[in-house]
């Protein structure tokens, strides 16, 4: 393999999970304001999100087969495709009982196209680099979250604009797999180990994951409406995500390397103990506005964010070759069947308790995956 290539290639599958991942942060809160502008019910909107995420786990159930048959790159093309054909239909039927089956459909080909991208960018890591490049790709994926309410601030909620954008957006992620190279042609096309062999492998991370998914779908999903019930308008609201994802663009890196050099599980920690802290906090700034929310959004973003990317470096130092593939649906799907639980708990908690709810729910979470941390993240130390 020439080095040449392999930054190539790894370019290319980067860039291209970014671009998708603007889409991604334009639609959850075009989707979660649109439905609060209809006047639903926190608890329906979050239901209504939770099932994107049933999709998450379905996806990624027969994404192994399909890579192993077509190749990385046809596979990930397809989805695209997929995904504008599922989305635009969301402006035509867009009664709650169409948006419960076209989420579904949504959350399916999403979680398929990063099994698939996560897989490939974990195979040309390489072990001694693998948590900076692993940190790098999730900030360029944070940095399309981040860039997606951006977006939608300039677009508004309403008639076919914000639509035909985001379909635009998902038409530009295709572009860097074009020019991807021969490389992405046989990588994960050789048979590897079952996803419930990978699960019962590596309990820890998917676990991890789970939790990691159970997070951010519910702030993905209600954080917008958490700053429109305190006051702010709708571009602001939709913006707490922006700072929740330029914290991850700015910290993934530094994470990233700090994984490379310690114990993973320790790195961990110290982003449980930030979501834990940060969650409890943020309440108790909500009087004083923008001006102090923002920042602690952002450094709350960053701790959290870094999560998932520490729990894809532990899982890329344990498998190999096509088995890269499995492991990522095993993860995916346990992201999935966490976030089915996020969004749906947490708009009960804000029901129950309006608005504080949210974020006591998540502070709790953080506190729980921390003792997780000492209870059962033996062998996450850093590889080499």
């Amino acid at each position: 393999m020439h080095e040449r290539e392999r930054r190539w290639s790894l370019a290319a599958a980067i860039a291209s999970a970014a671009t998708f991942g603007i889409g991604i942060g334009f639609s959850a809160p075009l989707f979660s304001l649109t439905l609060e502008a209809r006047g639903t019910e926190a608890s329906l909107t979050g239901f209504n999100a939770a099932v994107g995420y049933l999709g998450v786990v379905l996806g990624p159930l027969w994404t192994p087969l399909l890579v192993r048959r077509f190749g990385l790159r046809p596979f990930m093309l397809a989805c695209l495709a997929l995904d504008i054909a599922v989305f635009l239909p969301m402006r035509v039927f867009d009664g709650l009982d169409a948006w419960f089956a076209l989420r579904l459909m949504l959350g399916m080909v999403g979680s398929s196209l990063y099994t698939a991208s996560e897989a490939w960018i974990n195979m040309l890591a390489g072990d001694r680099s693998r948590g900076r490049v692993i940190g790098a790709y999730a900030a360029a994926l944070a940095g399309g979250f981040a860039l997606g309410p951006l977006l939608l601030g300039l677009t508004g909620i309403a008639g076919w604009t914000p639509y035909l954008v985001g379909a635009g957006v998902t038409a530009l992620a295709a572009l860097p797999l074009i020019g991807a190279g021969p490389l992405a042609r046989g990588l994960g096309r050789e048979k590897g180990a079952g996803l419930f062999v990978i699960l019962a492998r590596a309990p820890f991370i998917v676990l991890t994951v789970a939790l990691y998914g159970c997070f951010e779908s519910a702030a993905m999903a209600l954080l917008p409406i958490w700053g429109v019930r305190i006051g702010f308008d709708h571009a602001a609201a939709a913006a707490l995500l922006t700072a929740l994802g330029f914290g991850a663009i700015a910290l993934q890196l530094p994470i990233g390397w700090l994984s490379d050099k310690l114990e993973r599980v320790s790195v961990l920690r110290l982003c449980a103990a930030g979501g834990c802290i940060g969650a409890a906090l943020l309440p108790l700034l909500a009087g004083a506005g923008p001006a102090a929310i923002f920042p602690a959004m952002l450094i709350w973003g960053g701790l959290a964010a870094g999560i998932y990317p520490v729990a894809l470096a532990m899982a890329g130092a344990r498998f190999r070759g096509a088995e890269l593939v499995g492991a990522n649906a095993a993860l995916i799907i346990a992201y999935g069947a966490g976030s089915l639980i996020g969004p749906s708990l947490g708009g009960i908690a804000m029901d129950l308790w309006n608005p504080e709810g949210l974020l006591a729910a998540l502070a709790l979470l953080f506190a729980l995956f921390l003792a997780m941390t000492w209870l059962g993240g033996r062998g996450g130390a850093a590889p080499g």
